[in-house]
């Protein structure tokens, strides 16, 4: 497919390796030289320097063969302009950045009145993530699929937890009666399709596909601490933050925002009266201690500097039992991220880009493609794809153990009228399944493509 990307900021700058890896081609526009000739200089793209909204740029740069149009600058009323002009030129698909909790009210009205095929907020989406793990504070990473009843997860392996030493049958067998898979394991950087001999070690990241209850009954069974986070302390009155705090103080948690910006202080005060709100440094450590750090459940630092934002994790890692969130906008730092002792580190820009990639895949597959959810795990190592089936008789009807699977993948999971099973050998994939697939393999876009 072809694709026209403006802004090469970092979202920009990671949709376009996103696209480059899944095999497109990609033309990016952007008003700054130095951007674009970062961006080119580490992809094979096609670079234009100008303003995405001008139809001349935006010719020039290849969109009358374009397939998808995303606009992803820092302004959301150029990427909201960006993609009217393209849908009034082409027939392409249309994504559009839009960041404001203002316009994020309004988002069905611009994709009914504005022709705009999907917006994404991935401020929004990173809020919506460390909700999650406020909810599983045992978990690094938790993402949801299509019911919404089924997760995701990821769980380091440390010394309180039980199975160490154990095989994954040994696992299962004392879990019966939970729906719980472990369907993935990276250990010392390697990533690993287990099977049931597998043996759990400590410092190992598996990934767990089970429904919302029987997570919380594996992790109690595996004895891991996992008690909801009620009273939990943030620092930075950014955007993130908005719709984190909007979120929680639905939920009646106890939430606490530092800032040391009076005006932002002062707006958070006005929208969430149920929040309390400080101006301070809530980079100082003696500031913190004063605001109860010692005594929060979370932890969770969000100014718009990664460095600090690390760094103050750190200390509040190593100074309080709270559990610790962070995010950062930099997808180059993954390496120095593994090194540091923080719980969970989210990536905005990751989360946004999996999106776009579900999206184009899907637009790829051809119309009534079936892929309903993608997402890429463990820095990418793995793809965990969800397919809903057809009436492909290459696939379903057919037990799982005579379906002659590739290596590189799992079939993890099952969702039948709502209800989630485990597979085993005789199980049946029937028309209107929901089906949860884990590979090492890119870009699987049907089905039937985890068939040899």
């Amino acid at each position: 497919m072809n694709a026209v990307i403006v802004g090469c900021g970092k979202v920009g700058s990671e949709l376009a390796r996103t696209l480059v890896n899944d095999g497109h081609s990609v033309s990016v526009i952007d008003n700054q030289q130095k951007s674009l000739d970062e961006v080119a200089g580490d992809l094979d793209v096609m670079a234009f320097l100008g303003n995405g909204a001008d139809i001349e740029v935006l010719e020039e740069a290849g969109l009358d063969d374009a397939d998808i149009f995303i606009s992803v600058t820092t302004s959301d009323e150029l990427n909201l302009l960006a993609c009217l002009m393209a849908k009034e030129e082409t027939r392409c698909e249309t994504i559009a950045r839009v960041r404001n909790p203002l316009y994020s009210k309004e988002v069905e009205y611009f994709k009914e009145k504005l022709g705009i095929s999907k917006i994404i907020n991935p401020e929004s989406l990173a809020a919506v993530e460390i909700f999650n793990l406020l909810e599983f504070p045992a978990l690094s990473r938790i993402d949801f699929f299509e019911d919404g009843n089924v997760i995701i997860a990821v769980l380091h392996v440390g010394r309180e937890f039980r199975y160490i030493g154990q095989s994954l049958e040994q696992i299962t067998g004392d879990n019966r009666g939970t729906k719980t898979l472990v369907c993935a394991v990276v250990r010392n950087g390697e990533s690993i399709i287990p099977r049931g001999d597998f043996v759990i070690r400590e410092g190992d990241d598996i990934t767990i596909v089970a429904t919302r209850e029987d997570i919380r009954r594996f992790l109690k069974n595996a004895g891991v601490k996992n008690v909801p986070a009620d009273n939990i302390l943030i620092v930075g009155a950014g955007t993130i933050s908005y719709y984190l705090v909007k979120l929680l103080t639905q939920k009646g948690k106890r939430v606490r925002v530092i800032d040391n910006d009076m005006k932002k202080c002062n707006y958070f005060s006005e929208h969430f009266p149920e929040a309390e709100v400080i101006f301070g440094d809530g980079t100082d450590r003696r500031f913190l201690a004063k605001q109860g750090l010692m005594r929060a459940d979370a932890f969770i630092p969000l100014t718009g500097i990664d460095e600090e934002n690390l760094v103050t994790a750190t200390y509040a890692k190593s100074y309080s039992d709270a559990k610790v969130i962070t995010k950062i906008s930099r997808t180059d730092m993954s390496d120095l991220i593994k090194t540091l002792n923080v719980d969970s580190v989210v990536l905005p820009k990751l989360l946004c880009a999996d999106i776009i990639a579900q999206y184009v895949r899907a637009k790829e597959a051809g119309a009534g493609s079936n892929l309903a959810t993608l997402y890429r795990y463990l820095d990418s190592a793995f793809e965990i794809v969800e397919f809903k089936a057809d009436a492909d008789k290459r696939v379903t009807g057919i037990p799982v153990k005579d379906l002659k699977l590739k290596k590189n993948l799992i079939l993890a999971g099952i969702i039948s009228n709502k209800t989630y099973t485990v597979p085993t050998g005789n199980s049946v994939i029937k028309e209107n399944d929901y089906v949860i697939v884990v590979t090492t393999e890119k870009g699987l876009t049907s089905l039937s493509g985890m068939l040899e």
